[in-house]
């Protein structure tokens, strides 16, 4: 894979672990902790003692003005600044035109008039002994409560407990759903006809049309000033929405006033370009974070950067030592690479129940969900080296949806669940077991007829006590008596783990056996794996909250990072390629390129994405999403030398194919395929 080359590169790479710059210029310490300056990304003079060691402090930003909330963040202090308005604390990180709005608004009981922009508002500060108040981890500052619910109805809806009614009858029938197999019986001698509705049966029209109306307007977003139903809907309903309107409301609330408005203003552009009349005023500025790391310690290279850089408001940039390749299309393969990483069976993560799959990485159609931990090896330091992966996890994820970039880890459904079932006081069921590990819920399935049968003998009023006894020493299930399994109480798959002291040493009988099928879900879906969910969520919310993602369903969750069906048709691909210098979409060369692309299998899609645009999928919305546009150009050739003889070569910073024009179809295919699986792992030029 051929890149734009970059007019710095390391003196001795194999001395530190990655190299950092920063936008504009970046402060930089030698091995003995002199500080040394370093030029910015766009100066090409050489320069000295560039890198950073890994195990340095980060550097230091060129100076630029830091808001309030960030200077308290940055340096501890005994005291702070409390600013208020009528009498009524305002959150540091809330915008001043968002705190005169909400007090208008209620002064004038939900109704506002011009007099706001010529009215005095005088807002009065002091200073207030003790640390600062805990304030929201999301850039965009919105942790003041402007709706306070009653009985769980929010302020907006109080108004229409009709409205409300309706409202938590759909949200309790939409939960239903979503989680069919908790609904299914799981009893083999009844049946129960479900149909599962789509998830558009419940989105409304008409609401989305007024949220997205909503979120149009840049100044109100920017403000945070967004009416109080759309946030109350979009966070308790969202169900109400699809899922594109969802994704804007989260990239304009969740990912800060620069990103938004970066996105807002990217999304004008084109119009701004049409009509030079429409200019829009500049907004924001995004900074970009550069790192260079080692290609041979990738996942170590992204632990070290995920702790100084994940929680950065920068845009994170990655290049490689020894490589020249810089810009978007390294950075996608080092978010790809590394949730390739993160699923590597050695780092003993995930539950592995494929024995079919890769000898390196946890594969299997349900997905990753953590492997159960006991009690004791939580406090161990292979539990503590678990929990602190987990940790940096939800770093990168939350990292990568921030910065727009693709991951390819395919979680589990179920994983998204873990908190919120708790938090609700609902049980862990079979069918949920099932989601994670079909053949643990066979086995438990088949555990349970036993229980089932010994309810019916205790049920039943025409048999006598002593009968009562006797029969239930006497349950057999197809011929199977419950002693005859000689389980004991440790987790099945994990004899190390025992579901409660000395569970080694206890049987598995008739009269504990429904104690014994609570404790294995418990471990499996609750206790066992709680922790490591938590520390995901922990550091997710590093970034910006994970209560955001509420606005997602989990299985909308696994599609975004992970697992998704692509749409390869011929007529999608013809719509969403760019033909260019020396091709037409008339051309042969493109049509055959259209025609190979679409009777690729799965895996070999893969390797195709990986290879022209550094990730091995594609963004949400498919090819017509990719930015810049899927482009082909002809790659001449140099004789003596046809163009049968050339390979391929991209430029995945702006997807970019460079095609030879090959005289078919099958020698395009070949050649295609072979610059697939050999330009990978490096960028260079070509």
């Amino acid at each position: 894979m051929d890149e734009e080359p970059d007019a710095s590169t390391p003196d001795d790479p194999s001395a530190i672990d990655f190299e950092v710059a920063q936008s504009g210029g970046v402060t930089a310490r030698k091995e003995d902790g002199t500080k040394v300056a370093t030029p910015s990304s766009t100066d090409k003079r050489p320069a000295e003692q560039k890198q950073t060691p890994a195990t340095s402090t980060p550097p230091a930003g060129a100076s630029r003005p830091m808001s309030y909330a960030s200077a308290l963040q940055a340096v501890p202090q005994d005291w702070h600044i409390e600013f208020s308005l009528d009498d009524k604390v305002i959150p540091n990180e809330t915008t001043i035109y968002r705190a005169v709005f909400m007090s208008a608004t209620k002064a004038e009981d939900q109704h506002i008039n011009r007099s706001i922009w010529s009215a005095t508002h005088p807002i009065k500060f002091r200073r207030v002994s003790g640390p600062p108040p805990t304030e929201s981890t999301s850039f965009t500052a919105n942790s003041e409560v402007d709706s306070e619910s009653t009985d769980g109805i929010p302020a907006s809806l109080a108004k229409n407990p009709t409205t409300a009614s309706i409202l938590r009858l759909l949200n309790i029938l939409h939960e239903l759903n979503e989680n069919i197999e908790d609904v299914l019986v799981t009893n083999d001698q009844q049946t129960v006809g479900l149909n599962i509705e789509p998830p558009s049966q419940f989105v409304s029209t008409k609401l989305t049309a007024k949220l997205n109306r909503q979120l149009e307007e840049p100044l109100i977003v920017a403000s945070s000033c967004l009416p109080s139903w759309s946030e109350d809907l979009a966070r308790l309903y969202p169900f109400l929405f699809p899922f594109e309107t969802r994704h804007l409301f989260l990239q304009s609330t969740s990912f800060g006033y620069a990103r938004s408005m970066a996105r807002w203003q990217n999304a004008q552009a084109e119009e701004n370009r049409r009509d030079r009349h429409n200019e829009r005023p500049f907004l924001g500025r995004l900074q970009r974070q550069k790192v260079r790391i080692s290609r041979l310690k990738i996942l170590e290279s992204a632990l070290k950067v995920m702790e100084l850089y994940g929680a950065s408001q920068s845009i994170l940039e990655v290049e490689y030592f020894e490589e020249v390749g810089t810009g978007l299309g390294p950075t996608l393969e080092f978010y790809s690479t590394v949730s390739k990483e993160f699923a590597k069976k050695k780092l003993r993560l995930w539950r592995d129940i494929d024995n079919t799959g890769s000898d390196e990485f946890v594969s299997g159609p349900s997905g990753l969900f953590p492997r159960p931990l006991s009690t004791e090896e939580l406090s161990t330091p292979n539990g503590e080296r678990i929990l602190h992966l987990f940790k940096i996890l939800g770093k990168f994820v939350a990292r990568s949806m921030i910065d727009s970039r693709i991951i390819d880890i395919h979680f589990n459904p179920t994983f998204f669940r873990i908190s919120d079932t708790v938090a609700a006081g609902v049980k862990p069921s079979l069918g949920a077991v099932k989601v994670v590990d079909p053949g643990l819920a066979r086995s438990l399935k088949a555990i349970k007829k036993y229980s089932i049968a010994k309810k019916e003998i205790d049920e039943d009023p025409s048999r006598t006590p002593a009968q009562k006894v006797t029969d239930t020493e006497h349950i057999s299930i197809d011929g199977v008596r419950l002693d005859d399994l000689c389980l004991d109480f440790t987790l099945p798959g994990y004899p190390g783990i025992e579901l409660e002291a000395n569970g080694s040493q206890k049987r598995v009988t008739i009269d504990n056996v429904d104690n014994y099928l609570d404790k294995v879900i418990d471990m499996t879906l609750g206790s066992g794996v709680r922790a490591q969910v938590d520390a995901f969520r922990i550091g997710f919310s590093q970034v910006f909250p994970y209560t955001a993602l509420s606005a997602f369903t989990p299985a909308e969750l696994v599609t975004l990072f992970g697992k998704v069906n692509e749409d390869w048709s011929l007529e999608t691909l013809t719509d969403s390629i760019k033909a260019d210098h020396g091709y037409n979409m008339d051309s042969n060369s493109v049509k055959n390129l259209l025609q190979v692309m679409s009777e690729f299998d799965l895996s070999e899609r893969r390797e195709f994405l990986q290879f022209i645009t550094g990730s091995p999928k594609l963004p949400i919305g498919g090819f017509r999403s990719l930015t810049p546009m899927f482009t082909v150009v002809c790659k001449p050739s140099e004789h003596p030398y046809t163009s049968d003889d050339y390979l391929p070569s991209v430029m995945t910073c702006v997807n970019y194919l460079k095609l030879p024009n090959y005289t078919d179809h099958e020698t395009m295919r070949k050649r295609l395929i072979t610059a697939m699986k050999e330009g990978q792992g490096a960028f260079h030029l070509s």
